[in-house]
């Protein structure tokens, strides 16, 4: 079974492996019965992101959405050009200053904005 957690020293994610856990049961008793709703709503689980934010401290800002409609769209296909891309992504993240945040944050926090469809995956 495999578990994502957070390493507290270094703010990365780690994923441990074990093998599952099985507890002894006497065999007076039975397991229990599962209903419908946990067979046909199972607990879904995502992964979570590899993109690590730092911290901005105290100033807050938001992305403006007139930023987000004029990002360059990828979607991973053969066709397009990943280097041209990324080209065009940085030049439009340079136009874009946020006061108090470093370029690198302002790319991080519009990446998942101009990645679609296989890229995003």
């Amino acid at each position: 079974m495999q578990v994502w957690s957070r390493d507290p020293n270094s703010s990365r994610l780690t994923r441990n492996t074990s093998p599952p856990k099985l507890e002894p049961r006497p065999d007076s008793v039975m397991a229990q019965p599962t209903s419908l709703h946990d067979r046909f709503y199972p607990i879904r689980t995502t992964h979570p992101s590899c993109i690590q934010f730092p911290s901005v401290g105290e100033h807050n800002f938001k992305l403006k959405p007139q930023f987000i409609n004029i990002l360059p769209k990828f979607h991973g296909l053969e066709s397009e050009d990943a280097y041209f891309f990324i080209r065009e992504f940085e030049k439009l993240c340079l136009i874009m200053k946020i006061p108090h945040l470093v370029d690198d944050v302002i790319r991080l926090r519009f990446i998942p904005f101009a990645l679609k469809d296989l890229a995003n995956k």
